[in-house]
């Protein structure tokens, strides 16, 4: 079995697959291409994609971290060994994966390839070793005489037989290579036909086959295209390259990439942190396995992939971890954690990276390099394959130099997602409307995660084990940080599964200007219990600053805002300040401190009261399981520590309002200084929202005509100005996504023109006033910025 890879094979792919082919006029031209392969072209092919999934080119014999990465590998191995059933394994392979279930099918074929790729590691003890490959040969031979062929109907759910076994069994053929006789190959590749037989569609026959898209295309066509390779099937290989170019294309609604960086799979969930990671992973390796040229790439729609990395994903990576925002139903997964994805978003990156002129490529490994050193809380080569081991060992070792995550904010309409970075924290919110569900549940997860879209705010400061140290399985989940919620008990999946049902509600949407942000929205409280409320969230460098009006209910049951759920880990003890005073109440004992002006928790930072509102503190110790939020995890008890502040607004209230701000990393003097110059709210109420951000930037959400400070609008409308006597930059986005224009009128501005490329209008008036008048239709959402001038 040869294990180089020579200059000839990469030019012989360079000829067949370029990347400058697929960026310049998709990847039509390489699918004619590869109809013409010769046996030479698919081999080296086949030789590529071995090497990337095993990494064995790339495996240095004297460094720890490889072999590490290698042991751990061969313990895994030894443990499928001693599972696999006698021959022949009707029933199924391993003693612990019965064919009778779906999942275990799926878990058989991935220890296969786990094995495979073991016997061809160099440095592992089974490397070309006859036994090991005779075991799998013999599992290869009973999993299709008995389960996964050409005969079987599907079972259980349809991923399991159409991608994650397809997935791991091409591998495993690739891997084996001619080791797999012709006539078990034949069979093989016959099975993943009957399952996948167009790379374009998904589910069998029988359940009603729809068009794939997202990371369920680029899974698939990954299966047929390395079966194909193996499989020397050029017609195959030609449909599931060509089929990978819609994936590319910026949709305006549904699932995929829009052009503002959202991404979402199943229709209204915001993915890019799971679904997104896995086709980014999927499309870097094919992009590395299809592109292997010495050709730069030069063609302007090259943009696209940039935005896809640079706006999309890194985002919401913070210091190594992706955002729990983006990762739906995940979040209640035991063994996937927001610094697992951002590990795996890594990978995927430095995969894409190899496929990329080098200035682009030098970029992104900068920003990964970045996320892996200041990644304090967990080891991303823990665990980890020999190929993300070589990757990450190959960006650590180079030279290029990590950068810094950018101060400022950003905003998604399109998935209704919002991220502001200051010095040394973050902050995301979860929100929902009528594009984007409150959250997703399915397959026994997430039953209880509805109020995640309902405001929730994630705050990663101090501790960057926040999310991670068991967060999910422990926190109150219907007390979550920076929502609003009516009290009255939800059941388990309430508003269904996989997001299909989403809140009917006037809009959600935000605007951004010189790094400062605003957001709102309309809440729709999840259940039928009428909860509405008006919120709406503003950012500078050093705060978030967040009001909430018009919160009523029909329930006849109490609402409250959360102020702060924090976990303080596994211990606690953190202290917990209002007004200068420690709080000492017992723990699971709430305390109520009237009108207090500032509070403080040790670790994570201070928190303004700007409206004279009560709060409730509480210092609780919390126990649960992840078994809980998630049927396959695990039922050990799990216990953390929680500082909750909470605005209560009493039961069926029918006007509430609350004004608070974050100050993450303040110290307690910090904070009580800040507090005696608050900002200055100027309404907050169901017509409009706002504050002055600093002496010259007023921020303003308009739910219906009206003024918040100097600032009056024709309707709904997201607005930032930023202004002095000479000049002024006025922001301004339709919430709504409806509307053909938004007005905007500037009290005492004495602006007479205007520096808009959007097609911006400027009327002034004799009092000084100046009202602006923005074209908005087709944008989406998304910021229009002009210029005023004296």
């Amino acid at each position: 079995m040869a294990h180089d890879l020579s200059r000839r094979h990469i030019l012989q792919g360079a000829a067949l697959l370029s990347l400058a082919g697929v960026l310049t006029s998709g990847f039509g031209p390489l699918a004619q291409a590869a109809e013409a392969a010769t046996p030479a072209d698919l081999a080296a092919l086949r030789d590529r994609w071995v090497d990337q999934v095993t990494g064995r080119l790339l495996i240095d014999p004297t460094d720890p971290v490889f072999t590490a990465a290698i042991a751990t590998q061969d313990r895994a191995v030894a443990k499928s060994v001693a599972l696999l059933s006698p021959r022949p394994g009707t029933l199924g392979v391993f003693t612990d994966a019965p064919f009778a279930t779906d999942a275990k099918i799926v878990t058989t074929y991935q220890r296969l390839a786990q094995m495979a790729t073991a016997w061809a590691t160099p440095g592992s003890k089974y490397l070309g070793n006859a036994v090991l490959l005779g075991q799998i040969i013999g599992a290869l031979e009973d999993g299709n005489t008995y389960i996964y062929n050409d005969t079987q109907a599907e079972y259980g759910n349809w991923w399991s037989w159409e991608i994650g076994t397809p997935k791991a069994l091409a591998d495993t053929l690739a891997i084996l290579g001619d080791n797999v006789g012709a006539d078990l190959l034949a069979k093989y590749c016959a099975a993943i036909d009957h399952f996948i037989p167009d790379p374009t569609r998904q589910y069998p026959a029988s359940r009603g086959q729809i068009l794939s898209d997202g990371a369920n295309r680029v899974d698939i066509c990954q299966a047929i295209i390395v079966r194909s390779i193996v499989g020397a099937d050029t017609a195959r290989l030609s449909a599931a390259i060509a089929a990978l170019s819609p994936v590319w294309q910026y949709v305006t609604s549904g699932n995929g990439f829009y052009a503002d960086g959202s991404f979402v799979q199943h229709s209204t969930t915001p993915y890019t942190g799971t679904y997104g990671v896995v086709l980014l992973g999927g499309l870097g390796k094919l992009f590395s396995l299809l592109g292997g040229s010495n050709y730069a790439i030069s063609d302007p729609r090259k943009k696209a992939l940039y935005n896809t990395v640079e706006d999309s994903f890194a985002p919401f990576m913070h210091d190594g971890l992706m955002m729990d925002s983006v990762r739906g139903r995940a979040i209640s997964r035991t063994q996937e954690r927001g610094f697992n994805d951002g590990t795996a978003t890594i990978e995927a990156i430095l995969w894409l990276a190899r496929a990329v002129d080098p200035v682009t490529a030098t970029r992104w490994r900068a920003l990964c390099q970045g996320w892996v050193a200041r990644n304090a809380y967990s080891n991303p080569l823990t665990g980890a394959t020999i190929a993300r081991t070589a990757l990450f060992r190959e960006l650590t070792s180079s030279t290029v130099a990590a950068v810094p995550e950018p101060i400022g904010h950003s905003f998604f309409p399109g998935m209704d997602r919002s991220v502001y970075r200051g010095t040394g924290w973050a902050a995301a919110l979860g929100l929902s409307s009528r594009r984007t569900t409150w959250y997703e549940c399915g397959n026994g997860e997430n039953n209880l995660g509805v109020q995640t879209g309902c405001g929730m705010t994630y705050l990663y400061a101090g501790n960057q084990g926040q999310f991670d140290d068991d967060f999910w399985p422990t926190a109150n989940l219907s007390r979550l940080p920076g929502i609003t919620v009516d009290t009255t008990a939800l059941p388990p999946k309430v508003e269904g599964e996989w997001g299909a049902a989403t809140p009917q509600n006037e809009w959600t949407g935000g605007v951004t200007l010189d790094g400062m942000g605003a957001v709102g929205m309309h809440l729709i409280g999840p259940g039928s219990t009428g909860l509405q409320a008006r919120k709406a969230w503003f950012y500078t460098k050093d705060m978030v600053v967040a009001l909430g009006a018009d919160i009523h209910t029909a329930s006849g049951a109490a609402v409250e805002s959360v102020m702060e759920h924090r976990n303080l880990g596994a211990d606690g003890g953190q202290a917990i300040t209002v007004d200068g005073q420690v709080h000492t109440a017992a723990p699971g004992a709430p305390a109520h401190y009237p009108r207090p002006s500032w509070a403080h928790v040790d670790g994570t930072g201070g928190y303004l009261v700007l409206d004279q509102g009560d709060l409730t503190v509480l210092r609780e110790q919390r126990t649960g399981s992840w078994r809980n939020i998630n049927t396959g995890g695990t039922p050990d008890a799990v216990s953390r520590q929680y500082a909750t502040m909470v605005f209560e607004h009493g039961t069926a209230p029918t006007g509430a309002t609350y004004a608070y701000a974050l100050l993450p990393g303040a110290s307690a003097k910090d904070t009580a200084k800040a507090a005696r110059k608050a900002p200055s709210v100027l309404r907050n109420d169901k017509v409009g929202q706002g504050l002055e951000l600093d002496n010259k930037t007023t921020a303003a959400l308009f739910w219906a005509p009206g003024k918040v400070g100097n600032l009056t609008a024709d309707g709904p409308a997201c607005v930032l100005f930023n202004g002095n006597p000479g000049q002024g930059v006025l922001a301004v986005s339709d919430p709504t996504q409806t509307a053909t224009s938004v007005t905007v009128t500037i009290q005492d501005a004495h602006y007479r023109r205007i520096s808009s490329t959007a097609g911006a209008t400027l009327s002034a008036g004799r009092d000084g006033n100046v009202t602006v008048t923005i074209p908005t239709a087709g944008l989406l959402g998304r910021t229009v910025e002009v210029t005023l001038h004296r």
